[in-house]
């Protein structure tokens, strides 16, 4: 039997769990102007970073072997589509479908690529940490109050794990546990 989610309600329930509170979505908006202006080369460094290793670059390779450049300028777009989407944050808005859609397209890949196989979702997680570590240090380099630049990091970490949670559920289907039957 096939059981419908609330993805916002899971969505909510993951705020609530990591600790992701309106202070958190006021910091990440804070420093929304600083990534902003960095987002070209913050998402550039992402596919740069896929591209060093044979299992990553595959997906982004023409058939003969050459980096599919328009394809990877696309999935920058798409990126940057994401680093916006993830600064107008809303529980109930438009973000579970975005990532969902984003995880159900790197683990069901489209037919005239199927050849390459679904994307790892090792490499989801991968992706969502060097994200965390490009973003700290980007604020880091450009807020002038360490202890603000720490919690502005911190309160984007919370945010990606939330999205980490809906990206992996593309991916793997949560199996209720049962409480035990008396005997």
């Amino acid at each position: 039997m096939t059981s419908i989610v609330d993805w916002a309600a899971r969505m909510r329930e993951m705020a609530e769990f990591v600790g992701f509170d309106q202070e958190a979505l006021d910091l990440v908006q804070f420093s929304a102007p600083i990534l902003l202006r960095h987002a070209e080369e913050l998402t550039a460094a992402v596919y740069d970073h896929f591209l060093k290793f044979p299992s990553t670059a595959q997906f982004f390779l023409t058939e003969e072997g050459k980096v599919d450049e328009q394809r990877v300028e696309r999935r920058k777009h798409t990126l940057a589509r994401w680093l916006n989407n993830s600064i107008d944050f809303e529980l109930d808005g438009y973000l579970p479908g975005f990532l969902l859609a984003i995880a159900v397209v790197h683990s069901h890949p489209a037919t005239h690529r199927a050849h390459f196989g679904s994307v790892p979702s090792r490499f989801m997680i991968g992706t969502m940490s060097f994200a965390q570590t490009a973003i700290a240090d980007l604020l880091w380099q450009e807020m002038d109050e360490p202890a603000e630049a720490a919690r502005a990091s911190a309160a984007w970490n919370k945010l990606l794990m939330i999205q980490l949670d809906l990206l992996m559920a593309g991916y793997v289907t949560d199996v209720p546990v049962q409480p035990p039957r008396p005997t």
